[in-house]
C-alpha cells in the first residue's frame, strides 16, 4: 500500500508523531501550510485556508493525517484539507496528540467527539488514533494542565504508555 503523511502541528508534538510514522511507514510526508497561521483565530474557527499541497494525493492508496484537538474542535487547517482534498484521498487515517484523556474521550473537550466529526466529514475514515500527551508525563503530573500544555513529545518521554499504543497503531496500518 503506498502511503503519505499529512500533518498539521503547532507547538510540535504532532509534527514528532507524523516524522515516527513516516519513518515507521518509510512513506513521504507534508506539512499542511494555513495561508495565515494564528493560532487564537484557528482556534475559533477563523482561518483563511491552506496552502495547496505539493503532493498529488490521488497517487497515494492512503493518506494518514496527523493534527492536533483543540478544546475539542476538529482545528480548522485539518477541517480545510479534509474538505479541500477529500475526492482526492481514497483511505483517510487521523492520529492526534491530543490533551484529551481515553477516560475523558467523549466528555464535551473529548477527541471520539472530533472522531465522530472526521468520519461524517470524510464518509468513513479508516482508523482514528489518539495519543495523549498526558501520558507522557509522570503520574504525578498528569493533572496539572501547566505541565500538560508545556509538554513536547521526544523519544525520551515517548517510552512507557505511549509506545504501546503507537505500537498497536501502526499494526493496524501495516495490516490494511
Amino acid at each position: 500500500m503506498k502511503d503519505i503523511v499529512i500533518y498539521y502541528s503547532n507547538t510540535g508534538n504532532n509534527d514528532y508523531l507524523a516524522n515516527r510514522i513516516a519513518k515507521q511507514l518509510n512513506c513521504p510526508i507534508e506539512k499542511i501550510q494555513p495561508h495565515v497561521d494564528v493560532q487564537v483565530l484557528l482556534m475559533f474557527g477563523i482561518h483563511f485556508g491552506i496552502k495547496k499541497i505539493k503532493s498529488n494525493l490521488s497517487e497515494y492508496d492512503r493518506v494518514i493525517l496527523v493534527g492536533p484537538i483543540w478544546m475539542g474542535k476538529f482545528v480548522a487547517p485539518l477541517k480545510n484539507f479534509v474538505k479541500r482534498y477529500k475526492n482526492d484521498i481514497k483511505e483517510l487515517v487521523f492520529a492526534t496528540c491530543c490533551g484529551s484523556t481515553f477516560e475523558k474521550s467523549r466528555d464535551k473537550f473529548g477527541h471520539e467527539l472530533v472522531f465522530e466529526k472526521i468520519t461524517e466529514a470524510y464518509g468513513a475514515a479508516v482508523l482514528c488514533q489518539a495519543f495523549p500527551v498526558v501520558l507522557a508525563l509522570p503520574e504525578d503530573k498528569r493533572e496539572d494542565d501547566k505541565a500538560v500544555m508545556a509538554t513536547r513529545l521526544s523519544d525520551k518521554n515517548f517510552k512507557g504508555e505511549l509506545e504501546p499504543i503507537f505500537n498497536e497503531f501502526m499494526k493496524k496500518i501495516k495490516a490494511n
